[in-house]
């Protein structure tokens, strides 16, 4: 199930699974010997995981699909260990399960990233916000937190690189806070399919105020210009940019209205 997803929400550049929390991380393991990702996520399942060590050391390069099933479900199991990662001075928590090897963007810089957010943990029940279901990446400029992306969120991004998996673990006060986060309607957003999100103030909580969450962030442009060039061509307007859809950034189409 989580491959299908990964593989529908993305394509992303070559990358190599997390060997140390980049960033904002702690300083690289030393004497680590370095082994296939098969191997180590088969031996990893029987160790306890200690704070802000790599989820996996790997000798070959790797992206997110080139992982099979069960190596993507090993380092969902991995990150869900209640030490994985490291916590951020806002209190947010970072586990990085894949490292990109793409552009590493600057604060100021326009991202795209597919996300999933939950408000019981990761992958339990269903999605508080997905934006697979918009049938592109969501952007935003790093640095200035949205409605979709919360400052804890927007902060967690930081440091990532394109073509990276990242997860977060976000206090309430730095998601969606006293007004918590209400249930998703979808609405024709064109003649071929397509749907756009709305919310209404009568709709129950996708997300109870004051409750804690969890961010799923593949970042699939982070300064390369893949879905930039895709998805605000130069000299189409915004709201006509806003219309075309590529969940891949491989090709695109325009919604018809």
């Amino acid at each position: 199930m989580l491959a299908a997803l990964l593989l529908a929400t993305q394509a992303v550049a070559p990358a190599r699974i997390a060997q140390q929390a980049v960033a904002h991380g702690p300083a690289p393991h030393r004497g680590c010997d370095l082994i296939g990702r098969r191997g180590f996520l088969a031996a990893a399942a029987t160790l306890p995981l200690a704070a802000g060590p790599a989820l996996a050391d790997t000798a070959d390069s790797a992206s997110v699909q080139e992982l099979s099933a069960a190596e993507l479900d090993g380092l969902d199991a991995l990150s869900q260990r209640p030490l994985a990662g490291f916590v951020l001075p806002s209190g947010v928590r970072v586990i990085d399960l894949v490292v990109g090897s793409g552009p590493q963007p600057a604060k100021g810089s326009t991202v795209y990233c597919g996300f999933t957010v939950w408000s019981g943990g990761f992958r339990s029940g269903q999605a508080a916000d997905l934006s697979f279901l918009d049938q592109r990446p969501y952007d935003w400029v790093l640095g200035t937190p949205t409605d979709r992306m919360p400052p804890g969120a927007d902060l967690g991004a930081q440091g990532m690189r394109e073509g990276g998996w990242r997860r977060l673990i976000i206090p309430a006060a730095l998601a969606y806070g006293e007004k918590g986060l209400r249930k998703t309607g979808r609405r024709p957003a064109g003649l071929d399919g397509a749907t756009e999100a709305y919310r209404s103030d009568r709709a129950g909580y996708a997300v109870k105020p004051n409750s804690d969450v969890y961010f799923d962030l593949r970042m699939l442009d982070g300064g390369s210009g893949r879905c930039d060039r895709l998805l605000r061509p130069p000299g189409m307007k915004l709201e006509d940019a806003r219309k075309l859809r590529s969940p891949t950034c491989v090709t695109a189409r325009r919604t018809t209205l």
